[in-house]
């Protein structure tokens, strides 16, 4: 399946792919304010961006109907070792609302497709990475969750990777669904086909149990993956994790309060891995503010909180959701207002209406910059008649990586996808680093009473950074 290519405004971001190095930031400068108009700054210094505006045509063919059914299986997203995509899915602005029926311009497998069966891999070596088929095309694979409980999820996600397909790719580019369905076993299924098929890069799986069990074919292979998980731990030299990791964030925001003053710091963690990930980073990122770490407890033991106040600047609350609420209203009783302590968050907090509870007002968290997933989120609901889930971004991202670097004629191996300028996407600045892991440019973003605004913008080039 190939896909005719319409150019729409979201293109632009993506096409500021950096291969050519970051010298001159003028390109930066030409292409924000092309895409989101002119900047300003209020009286007290923060960056003002006008509303973005929304694509004047969509780049598929809307839906006719847009039943709801119901959820897309947060059983096996609870099995993550941490939230999927740093966050459960939002409501509000950039909800999801699963369709029954697909839309129109979604390629779901037949359910008469042969499937192969599970066989030893011999890895093929037909077609060079990034090269084309002998037919003509650049075939480039989406391993998503087309049948089962996630159905609605992948379906969402192909959807997003269709976007990308349509605003950059050219002609000779080809997007190759496949099913990854409910068990490793499809997944493994799903992945030998693809090869077997002709894909010179691999996008996906979503979930983390089947990105550890496809890694080892693909490492056989000579085939490199951008796997949506956020499970750092799977991160290897060709299979890069493109999911929204804590550890960064963490960073960004304890060395920014650290910046404005903030030595003393303390934490309600959650149990489980994604707690075990969040402490070390937080322990690591306060060392290298050289600050100081208080206290650190479970939500479940907010008050002890209460007893170290007075040797608290910032309070640090990797939470989400529901969690969040109820350790607010925990804090609230306190009565640790805003002002006396810093609260701190990260990527979670980025949901509306946080500014309801007035404890938050004036919260700080790390996350990428919104506009141009604002962007993304209209032109999705005007295609599909409904808004996209959080983790509809990654697809976006990857396959628009991929459709830039085959336009641009790069091959998809290791040393062009881990180009240290690295690229622009819907979810801000991002680099995939040769562990495999991805880098992201955050901005700093303050929680307030009617939403919330960037108060330390997000890098606009690597240059400069070290790996």
């Amino acid at each position: 399946m190939s896909f005719v290519s319409f150019r729409l405004p979201l293109s632009c971001l993506l096409l500021a792919l950096l291969l050519n190095g970051c010298a001159n930031n003028d390109w930066w400068d030409n292409l924000t304010q092309n895409l989101m108009g002119p900047q300003s700054q209020n009286d007290s210094g923060q960056i003002v961006r006008p509303a973005p505006q929304v694509p004047t045509a969509p780049p598929a063919t809307p839906p006719a109907t847009n039943t709801n059914n119901a959820g897309y299986g947060a059983s096996r997203l609870d099995r993550q070792p941490w939230p999927p995509g740093m966050g459960m899915p939002m409501s509000g602005p950039g909800a999801y609302k699963p369709l029954k029926t697909p839309p129109a311009t979604a390629q779901t497998p037949s359910a008469t497709t042969p499937q192969i069966a599970p066989a030893p891999y011999v890895p093929s070596a037909a077609v060079p990475m990034g090269t084309r088929n002998p037919n003509g095309k650049i075939q480039v694979a989406v391993l998503l969750p087309l049948s089962g409980k996630n159905a609605a999820l992948g379906q969402a996600m192909l959807n997003a990777a269709q976007l990308a397909v349509f605003d950059l790719a050219t002609n000779s580019f080809e997007l190759m669904p496949r099913d990854t369905g409910s068990t490793t076993d499809s997944a493994t299924t799903a992945v030998r086909d693809a090869i077997a098929s002709g894909a010179q890069l691999l996008i996906g799986p979503v979930f983390a149990t089947d990105v550890a069990a496809v890694r080892p074919i693909v490492q056989s292979s000579e085939i490199n993956m951008l796997a949506l998980s956020t499970d750092v731990s799977l991160a290897t030299s060709g299979a890069y994790v493109m999911g929204f990791t804590p550890a960064q964030q963490v960073n960004r925001v304890v060395a920014y309060a650290a910046a404005h003053g903030l030595k003393r710091f303390a934490a309600l963690i959650p149990p489980g891995a994604y707690g075990q990930v969040v402490h070390k980073a937080f322990e690591d990122a306060v060392k290298r503010a050289d600050g100081t770490v208080t206290i650190i407890e479970t939500p479940a033991n907010a008050r002890a909180i209460g007893t170290r106040r007075e040797w608290i600047d910032a309070l640090f609350l990797p939470l989400g959701g529901e969690e969040l609420r109820q350790t607010m209203a925990q804090l609230d009783a306190l009565n640790i207002g805003t002002g006396k302590i810093q609260l701190l968050g990260t990527g979670l907090w980025d949901e509306p209406g946080l500014g309801k509870m007035s404890l938050l007002v004036g919260g700080w968290y790390a996350a990428p910059e919104p506009d141009a997933r604002e962007l993304f989120i209209k032109k999705y609901n005007k295609a599909y008649n409904q808004d996209p889930p959080r983790l509809a971004t990654l697809a976006y991202d990857a396959t628009a990586l991929a459709a830039v670097m085959a336009a641009r004629g790069s091959h998809f191996d290791r040393g062009s996808l881990t180009n240290p300028n690295g690229f622009a996407g819907v979810d801000g600045l991002f680099r995939l680093t040769p562990e495999g892991y991805v880098e992201r440019g955050l901005a700093i973003t303050e929680v307030t009473t009617i939403g919330s605004r960037i108060i330390d913008p997000s890098p606009s080039t690597f240059a400069g950074a070290s790996r």
